[in-house]
Protein backbone atom coordinates (compact mmCIF):
# COMPACT_ATOMS: atom_id res chain seq x y z
CA UNK A 1 0.00 0.00 0.00
CA UNK A 2 1.20 3.49 -0.84
CA UNK A 3 0.51 6.81 0.84
CA UNK A 4 1.68 10.12 -0.53
CA UNK A 5 2.41 12.00 2.67
CA UNK A 6 3.10 12.15 6.35
CA UNK A 7 2.16 15.70 7.34
CA UNK A 8 3.35 17.51 10.48
CA UNK A 9 1.86 20.67 11.94
CA UNK A 10 4.06 23.30 13.58
CA UNK A 11 3.62 26.58 15.44
CA UNK A 12 5.73 29.71 15.32
CA UNK A 13 6.89 29.18 18.92
CA UNK A 14 7.96 25.62 18.08
CA UNK A 15 10.35 27.04 15.50
CA UNK A 16 11.51 29.68 17.97
CA UNK A 17 12.12 27.26 20.83
CA UNK A 18 13.43 24.11 19.16
CA UNK A 19 14.76 25.39 15.83
CA UNK A 20 13.33 24.46 12.46
CA UNK A 21 16.18 22.26 11.27
CA UNK A 22 16.24 20.27 14.50
CA UNK A 23 12.50 19.65 14.24
CA UNK A 24 12.60 18.65 10.59
CA UNK A 25 15.63 16.40 11.13
CA UNK A 26 13.73 14.47 13.78
CA UNK A 27 10.45 14.33 11.87
CA UNK A 28 12.09 13.15 8.66
CA UNK A 29 14.10 10.43 10.37
CA UNK A 30 11.61 9.17 12.93
CA UNK A 31 8.18 9.70 11.31
CA UNK A 32 8.96 9.87 7.55
CA UNK A 33 7.40 13.34 7.44
CA UNK A 34 7.55 14.84 3.95
CA UNK A 35 5.01 17.64 4.34
CA UNK A 36 4.57 20.43 6.89
CA UNK A 37 2.22 23.26 7.64
CA UNK A 38 2.24 26.26 9.93
CA UNK A 39 -0.77 27.02 12.06
CA UNK A 40 -0.56 30.51 10.61
CA UNK A 41 -3.62 32.00 12.32
CA UNK A 42 -3.87 30.56 15.81
CA UNK A 43 -6.54 30.84 18.48
CA UNK A 44 -6.19 31.44 22.21
CA UNK A 45 -5.09 28.23 23.90
CA UNK A 46 -2.60 26.72 26.33
CA UNK A 47 0.13 24.64 24.74
CA UNK A 48 0.67 21.77 25.10
CA UNK A 49 -3.05 21.17 24.94
CA UNK A 50 -3.33 17.67 26.41
CA UNK A 51 -0.75 17.66 29.21
CA UNK A 52 0.51 19.96 31.92
CA UNK A 53 3.95 20.52 30.42
CA UNK A 54 5.82 20.21 27.13
CA UNK A 55 7.51 16.80 26.76
CA UNK A 56 10.51 17.98 24.71
CA UNK A 57 10.59 21.78 24.51
CA UNK A 58 14.05 22.92 25.76
CA UNK A 59 13.04 26.50 26.62
CA UNK A 60 9.73 26.43 28.46
CA UNK A 61 7.23 24.17 30.18
CA UNK A 62 4.07 25.83 28.82
CA UNK A 63 3.16 28.47 26.26
CA UNK A 64 0.09 30.70 26.39
CA UNK A 65 -0.89 31.52 22.83
CA UNK A 66 -2.16 34.92 21.84
CA UNK A 67 -5.74 35.23 20.69
CA UNK A 68 -6.22 34.86 16.93
CA UNK A 69 -2.87 36.22 15.75
CA UNK A 70 -1.33 35.92 12.28
CA UNK A 71 2.20 34.58 11.94
CA UNK A 72 2.80 35.62 8.34
CA UNK A 73 3.06 39.05 6.72
CA UNK A 74 -0.46 40.02 5.58
CA UNK A 75 -0.61 42.33 2.55
CA UNK A 76 -2.91 45.28 3.36
CA UNK A 77 -4.21 45.50 -0.20
CA UNK A 78 -5.70 42.02 0.14
CA UNK A 79 -8.13 43.22 2.82
CA UNK A 80 -9.46 46.41 1.27
CA UNK A 81 -12.98 45.00 0.89
CA UNK A 82 -13.42 44.17 4.57
CA UNK A 83 -13.26 46.11 7.83
CA UNK A 84 -11.59 43.06 9.36
CA UNK A 85 -7.81 42.74 9.11
CA UNK A 86 -5.47 40.04 10.48
CA UNK A 87 -3.94 40.94 13.82
CA UNK A 88 -0.22 40.40 14.27
CA UNK A 89 1.63 39.13 17.33
CA UNK A 90 2.30 41.35 20.33
CA UNK A 91 4.96 38.93 21.58
CA UNK A 92 8.40 40.56 21.28
CA UNK A 93 10.02 37.16 20.67
CA UNK A 94 7.77 36.44 17.70
CA UNK A 95 7.56 39.90 16.12
CA UNK A 96 9.55 40.93 13.08
CA UNK A 97 9.81 37.48 11.53
CA UNK A 98 7.66 35.85 8.87
CA UNK A 99 7.27 32.40 10.39
CA UNK A 100 5.36 31.00 7.44
CA UNK A 101 8.12 32.00 5.04
CA UNK A 102 10.73 30.45 7.32
CA UNK A 103 8.85 27.16 7.35
CA UNK A 104 8.43 27.31 3.57
CA UNK A 105 12.14 27.90 3.02
CA UNK A 106 13.21 25.12 5.38
CA UNK A 107 10.68 22.63 4.03
CA UNK A 108 11.43 23.35 0.38
CA UNK A 109 15.15 22.76 0.93
CA UNK A 110 14.19 19.19 1.87
CA UNK A 111 11.78 18.68 -1.00
CA UNK A 112 8.73 18.80 1.25
CA UNK A 113 5.30 20.11 0.42
CA UNK A 114 4.15 22.87 2.75
CA UNK A 115 0.94 24.64 3.69
CA UNK A 116 -0.82 26.98 6.11
CA UNK A 117 -3.74 26.52 8.47
CA UNK A 118 -6.31 29.13 9.47
CA UNK A 119 -7.38 27.76 12.81
CA UNK A 120 -10.60 27.84 14.85
CA UNK A 121 -11.02 31.59 15.38
CA UNK A 122 -10.13 34.23 12.80
CA UNK A 123 -10.80 37.33 14.92
CA UNK A 124 -9.71 38.01 18.49
CA UNK A 125 -12.12 38.46 21.39
CA UNK A 126 -11.00 42.03 22.06
CA UNK A 127 -12.24 43.25 18.70
CA UNK A 128 -15.37 41.08 18.60
CA UNK A 129 -16.39 42.61 21.92
CA UNK A 130 -15.78 46.11 20.59
CA UNK A 131 -15.38 47.50 17.09
CA UNK A 132 -16.40 44.25 15.38
CA UNK A 133 -19.32 43.32 17.63
CA UNK A 134 -21.70 43.53 14.67
CA UNK A 135 -19.76 40.70 12.97
CA UNK A 136 -20.51 38.24 15.78
CA UNK A 137 -23.25 35.61 15.73
CA UNK A 138 -26.39 36.30 17.79
CA UNK A 139 -28.56 33.91 19.72
CA UNK A 140 -32.33 33.80 19.40
CA UNK A 141 -32.64 36.52 22.05
CA UNK A 142 -30.25 38.87 20.25
CA UNK A 143 -27.26 38.29 22.53
CA UNK A 144 -23.80 37.93 20.89
CA UNK A 145 -21.74 34.77 20.99
CA UNK A 146 -18.28 35.82 22.05
CA UNK A 147 -15.84 35.66 19.10
CA UNK A 148 -17.93 33.44 16.80
CA UNK A 149 -18.20 35.37 13.56
CA UNK A 150 -21.30 35.19 11.36
CA UNK A 151 -20.73 33.72 7.93
CA UNK A 152 -23.59 35.70 6.41
CA UNK A 153 -21.99 39.00 7.41
CA UNK A 154 -20.51 40.72 4.31
CA UNK A 155 -17.37 41.83 6.17
CA UNK A 156 -16.77 38.31 7.43
CA UNK A 157 -17.18 36.86 3.95
CA UNK A 158 -14.82 39.40 2.42
CA UNK A 159 -12.30 38.78 5.20
CA UNK A 160 -12.43 35.01 4.79
CA UNK A 161 -11.87 35.24 1.05
CA UNK A 162 -9.03 37.73 1.61
CA UNK A 163 -7.24 35.42 4.06
CA UNK A 164 -7.14 32.60 1.55
CA UNK A 165 -6.27 34.74 -1.46
CA UNK A 166 -3.53 36.58 0.46
CA UNK A 167 -1.83 33.32 1.42
CA UNK A 168 -2.30 31.69 -1.98
CA UNK A 169 -1.04 34.71 -3.88
CA UNK A 170 1.97 35.73 -1.81
CA UNK A 171 3.39 32.43 -0.60
CA UNK A 172 4.77 29.33 -2.28
CA UNK A 173 2.46 26.91 -0.50
CA UNK A 174 0.73 23.78 -1.70
CA UNK A 175 -2.38 23.87 0.49
CA UNK A 176 -4.46 26.08 2.76
CA UNK A 177 -6.49 24.37 5.46
CA UNK A 178 -9.03 25.54 8.01
CA UNK A 179 -10.95 24.18 10.98
CA UNK A 180 -12.80 27.44 11.61
CA UNK A 181 -15.66 27.16 14.08
CA UNK A 182 -18.99 27.20 12.27
CA UNK A 183 -22.30 28.35 13.69
CA UNK A 184 -22.67 28.11 17.44
CA UNK A 185 -24.22 24.67 18.10
CA UNK A 186 -26.18 25.74 21.17
CA UNK A 187 -26.61 23.37 24.08
CA UNK A 188 -25.30 19.98 23.06
CA UNK A 189 -24.57 16.61 24.62
CA UNK A 190 -21.18 15.24 23.59
CA UNK A 191 -22.11 11.59 23.10
CA UNK A 192 -25.30 9.79 22.17
CA UNK A 193 -26.42 6.88 24.33
CA UNK A 194 -30.09 6.99 23.37
CA UNK A 195 -32.53 8.65 21.02
CA UNK A 196 -33.32 11.05 23.86
CA UNK A 197 -29.75 12.38 23.69
CA UNK A 198 -30.11 12.90 19.94
CA UNK A 199 -33.39 14.74 20.47
CA UNK A 200 -31.79 16.96 23.10
CA UNK A 201 -29.01 17.81 20.66
CA UNK A 202 -31.60 18.91 18.13
CA UNK A 203 -33.58 21.05 20.53
CA UNK A 204 -30.34 22.54 21.85
CA UNK A 205 -29.65 24.09 18.44
CA UNK A 206 -32.33 26.67 19.20
CA UNK A 207 -29.91 28.18 21.74
CA UNK A 208 -27.19 28.39 19.10
CA UNK A 209 -26.62 30.80 16.25
CA UNK A 210 -27.18 32.68 14.25
CA UNK A 211 -30.20 35.00 14.39
CA UNK A 212 -28.57 38.29 13.37
CA UNK A 213 -29.98 40.74 10.83
CA UNK A 214 -27.61 39.49 8.13
CA UNK A 215 -28.91 35.96 8.61
CA UNK A 216 -32.49 37.21 8.51
CA UNK A 217 -31.87 39.10 5.27
CA UNK A 218 -30.14 36.11 3.70
CA UNK A 219 -32.90 33.73 4.77
CA UNK A 220 -35.64 35.95 3.41
CA UNK A 221 -33.84 36.18 0.07
CA UNK A 222 -33.99 32.38 -0.04
CA UNK A 223 -37.73 32.42 0.57
CA UNK A 224 -37.70 31.43 4.24
CA UNK A 225 -40.44 32.88 6.43
CA UNK A 226 -37.98 34.14 9.03
CA UNK A 227 -40.45 35.42 11.59
CA UNK A 228 -42.50 32.22 11.61
CA UNK A 229 -39.37 30.09 11.89
CA UNK A 230 -37.90 32.15 14.75
CA UNK A 231 -41.20 32.22 16.65
CA UNK A 232 -41.42 28.41 16.58
CA UNK A 233 -37.78 27.97 17.58
CA UNK A 234 -38.08 30.51 20.39
CA UNK A 235 -40.87 28.44 21.96
CA UNK A 236 -38.41 25.53 22.21
CA UNK A 237 -35.58 27.75 23.43
CA UNK A 238 -37.81 29.24 26.11
CA UNK A 239 -38.33 25.75 27.50
CA UNK A 240 -34.76 25.69 28.79
CA UNK A 241 -35.82 28.21 31.42
CA UNK A 242 -37.91 26.41 34.03
CA UNK A 243 -39.73 29.64 34.84
CA UNK A 244 -41.35 29.43 31.41
CA UNK A 245 -43.54 26.73 32.90
CA UNK A 246 -45.55 25.62 29.86
CA UNK A 247 -42.59 25.55 27.47
CA UNK A 248 -40.39 23.80 30.04
CA UNK A 249 -43.08 21.18 30.64
CA UNK A 250 -43.46 20.43 26.93
CA UNK A 251 -39.69 20.26 26.40
CA UNK A 252 -39.13 17.89 29.32
CA UNK A 253 -42.02 15.75 28.19
CA UNK A 254 -40.41 15.51 24.77
CA UNK A 255 -37.04 14.51 26.24
CA UNK A 256 -38.62 11.80 28.35
CA UNK A 257 -40.72 10.40 25.54
CA UNK A 258 -39.91 7.84 22.85
CA UNK A 259 -39.79 10.54 20.15
CA UNK A 260 -36.95 10.18 17.66
CA UNK A 261 -34.96 12.89 15.86
CA UNK A 262 -36.69 12.05 12.59
CA UNK A 263 -40.09 12.38 14.25
CA UNK A 264 -39.08 15.74 15.68
CA UNK A 265 -37.91 17.07 12.32
CA UNK A 266 -41.10 15.89 10.67
CA UNK A 267 -43.16 17.52 13.40
CA UNK A 268 -41.27 20.82 13.39
CA UNK A 269 -40.32 21.79 9.82
CA UNK A 270 -39.01 25.11 11.13
CA UNK A 271 -36.25 23.23 12.96
CA UNK A 272 -35.18 21.49 9.77
CA UNK A 273 -35.38 24.79 7.87
CA UNK A 274 -32.99 26.35 10.38
CA UNK A 275 -30.57 23.43 10.09
CA UNK A 276 -30.65 23.61 6.30
CA UNK A 277 -30.30 27.38 6.25
CA UNK A 278 -27.09 27.21 8.25
CA UNK A 279 -25.55 24.41 6.20
CA UNK A 280 -26.44 26.22 2.98
CA UNK A 281 -24.81 29.38 4.36
CA UNK A 282 -21.51 27.69 5.19
CA UNK A 283 -21.44 25.76 1.92
CA UNK A 284 -22.02 28.97 -0.03
CA UNK A 285 -19.27 30.72 1.96
CA UNK A 286 -16.69 28.06 1.14
CA UNK A 287 -17.86 28.00 -2.46
CA UNK A 288 -17.04 31.69 -2.75
CA UNK A 289 -13.63 31.11 -1.16
CA UNK A 290 -12.90 28.22 -3.51
CA UNK A 291 -13.82 30.22 -6.59
CA UNK A 292 -11.69 33.21 -5.55
CA UNK A 293 -8.63 31.17 -4.59
CA UNK A 294 -8.69 29.00 -7.70
CA UNK A 295 -8.84 32.15 -9.80
CA UNK A 296 -5.74 33.45 -8.03
CA UNK A 297 -3.82 30.15 -7.94
CA UNK A 298 -5.49 27.22 -9.73
CA UNK A 299 -3.02 24.60 -8.49
CA UNK A 300 -3.41 25.16 -4.75
CA UNK A 301 -5.13 22.56 -2.57
CA UNK A 302 -8.06 23.85 -0.51
CA UNK A 303 -8.30 21.56 2.51
CA UNK A 304 -10.83 21.12 5.29
CA UNK A 305 -9.63 20.14 8.76
CA UNK A 306 -12.72 18.22 9.84
CA UNK A 307 -12.88 17.97 13.62
CA UNK A 308 -16.54 18.07 14.69
CA UNK A 309 -18.20 14.99 16.16
CA UNK A 310 -21.58 16.28 15.00
CA UNK A 311 -20.78 18.72 12.17
CA UNK A 312 -24.41 19.35 11.29
CA UNK A 313 -24.90 21.02 14.68
CA UNK A 314 -22.42 23.74 13.66
CA UNK A 315 -23.89 24.14 10.21
CA UNK A 316 -21.38 21.99 8.34
CA UNK A 317 -22.73 19.69 5.63
CA UNK A 318 -19.60 17.69 4.86
CA UNK A 319 -20.97 16.35 1.57
CA UNK A 320 -21.94 19.83 0.42
CA UNK A 321 -18.69 21.49 1.44
CA UNK A 322 -16.57 18.66 0.00
CA UNK A 323 -17.37 19.86 -3.50
CA UNK A 324 -15.40 23.01 -2.64
CA UNK A 325 -12.49 21.15 -1.05
CA UNK A 326 -9.63 19.42 -2.83
CA UNK A 327 -8.86 17.36 0.26
CA UNK A 328 -10.18 16.63 3.73
CA UNK A 329 -8.20 15.97 6.91
CA UNK A 330 -9.89 13.97 9.63
CA UNK A 331 -8.95 15.45 12.99
CA UNK A 332 -9.86 12.45 15.13
CA UNK A 333 -7.30 12.02 17.93
CA UNK A 334 -8.64 8.89 19.65
CA UNK A 335 -5.12 7.67 20.40
CA UNK A 336 -4.56 10.41 22.96
CA UNK A 337 -7.38 9.13 25.17
CA UNK A 338 -5.34 6.05 26.03
CA UNK A 339 -8.49 3.95 25.63
CA UNK A 340 -8.22 1.08 23.10
CA UNK A 341 -12.02 0.96 22.87
CA UNK A 342 -11.99 4.43 21.32
CA UNK A 343 -10.29 3.03 18.23
CA UNK A 344 -13.59 1.58 17.09
CA UNK A 345 -15.07 5.08 17.31
CA UNK A 346 -12.18 6.26 15.13
CA UNK A 347 -12.98 3.56 12.60
CA UNK A 348 -16.63 4.61 12.38
CA UNK A 349 -15.68 8.29 12.18
CA UNK A 350 -13.24 7.68 9.33
CA UNK A 351 -15.71 5.49 7.49
CA UNK A 352 -18.26 8.29 7.71
CA UNK A 353 -15.85 10.89 6.37
CA UNK A 354 -14.85 8.67 3.44
CA UNK A 355 -18.49 7.80 2.79
CA UNK A 356 -19.47 11.45 2.78
CA UNK A 357 -16.67 12.92 0.66
CA UNK A 358 -16.53 10.02 -1.81
CA UNK A 359 -13.88 7.44 -2.60
CA UNK A 360 -11.79 9.68 -4.87
CA UNK A 361 -11.39 12.74 -2.67
CA UNK A 362 -7.88 13.07 -1.20
CA UNK A 363 -8.30 12.01 2.42
CA UNK A 364 -5.80 12.49 5.25
CA UNK A 365 -6.24 10.78 8.59
CA UNK A 366 -4.72 12.22 11.76
CA UNK A 367 -3.21 10.27 14.62
CA UNK A 368 -2.24 11.77 17.96
CA UNK A 369 1.02 10.78 19.70
CA UNK A 370 0.10 12.97 22.67
CA UNK A 371 -0.71 11.85 26.23
CA UNK A 372 -2.32 9.50 27.01
CA UNK A 373 -1.31 7.84 23.76
CA UNK A 374 0.92 4.77 23.68
CA UNK A 375 3.12 3.50 20.85
CA UNK A 376 0.69 0.59 20.44
CA UNK A 377 -2.30 2.91 20.00
CA UNK A 378 -0.37 5.08 17.55
CA UNK A 379 0.40 2.03 15.43
CA UNK A 380 -3.20 0.88 15.69
CA UNK A 381 -4.39 4.32 14.58
CA UNK A 382 -2.23 4.09 11.47
CA UNK A 383 -3.61 0.63 10.64
CA UNK A 384 -7.21 1.74 11.17
CA UNK A 385 -6.59 4.78 8.96
CA UNK A 386 -5.32 2.53 6.18
CA UNK A 387 -8.26 0.17 6.55
CA UNK A 388 -10.66 3.12 6.29
CA UNK A 389 -9.37 4.36 2.94
CA UNK A 390 -6.99 7.17 3.94
CA UNK A 391 -4.50 8.45 1.37
CA UNK A 392 -2.09 10.08 3.81
CA UNK A 393 -1.24 10.50 7.48
CA UNK A 394 -1.05 13.66 9.56
CA UNK A 395 0.43 14.11 13.03
CA UNK A 396 -1.54 16.01 15.67
CA UNK A 397 0.58 17.61 17.01
CA UNK A 398 4.39 17.64 17.26
CA UNK A 399 4.68 20.10 20.14
CA UNK A 400 2.86 17.99 22.73
CA UNK A 401 3.87 14.53 21.49
CA UNK A 402 5.99 12.09 23.45
CA UNK A 403 9.08 11.09 21.49
CA UNK A 404 8.46 7.37 21.90
CA UNK A 405 5.01 7.81 20.35
CA UNK A 406 6.41 9.86 17.49
CA UNK A 407 8.99 7.14 16.81
CA UNK A 408 6.15 4.61 16.69
CA UNK A 409 4.83 6.29 13.53
CA UNK A 410 7.63 4.97 11.33
CA UNK A 411 7.29 1.51 12.86
CA UNK A 412 3.53 1.62 12.48
CA UNK A 413 3.79 2.45 8.80
CA UNK A 414 6.22 -0.41 8.26
CA UNK A 415 4.09 -2.91 10.17
CA UNK A 416 1.00 -1.87 8.21
CA UNK A 417 2.90 -2.36 4.95
CA UNK A 418 2.57 1.31 3.96
CA UNK A 419 5.22 2.97 1.81
CA UNK A 420 5.38 6.76 1.51
CA UNK A 421 5.74 7.72 -2.16
CA UNK A 422 5.22 11.16 -3.63
CA UNK A 423 4.42 9.75 -7.09
CA UNK A 424 1.14 8.17 -5.95
CA UNK A 425 -1.77 9.97 -7.71
CA UNK A 426 -3.47 12.57 -5.55
CA UNK A 427 -7.01 11.40 -6.33
CA UNK A 428 -7.83 7.73 -6.30
CA UNK A 429 -4.52 5.91 -6.54
CA UNK A 430 -3.37 2.63 -5.05
CA UNK A 431 -4.85 2.35 -1.61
Amino acid sequence: MYWREVVASLYAWDLLDEGLDHILDFLEAETLTNSTYLVALMHDEKRPLTDFYYPHNPRRKVYWTEDSRAYWTPRPESYERSRIKPRLSDNAELQGRDWLQELIDGSRRRGMTVGAELSHTWVDKERTRGELLDCVQRDIYGEPFDQQICFNNPDVRAYGIALYVDLATHYDIDFIMTCVRGFNPGRTHPWASSSADDVQRLTGITLGGCFCDHCRQTAEKRGINWNAMVDRLRWIADGYDRYNARQAFELNLLWNSSATPTALLAEIPELYAFLKFRTDSLTEFFGQIYQAVKKAKPTIDIRLNHYATFPELMGLDLKGIAQFMDSVRSSDYSEQTGDPKRMEWKRRYLHNVRRTIGVDKYFLSAISPRPKATPELVKQGILVSAQCGADALTIGHYDGSWLNCLRAIKTGLEEAGIEIRRDVPVHGGNR
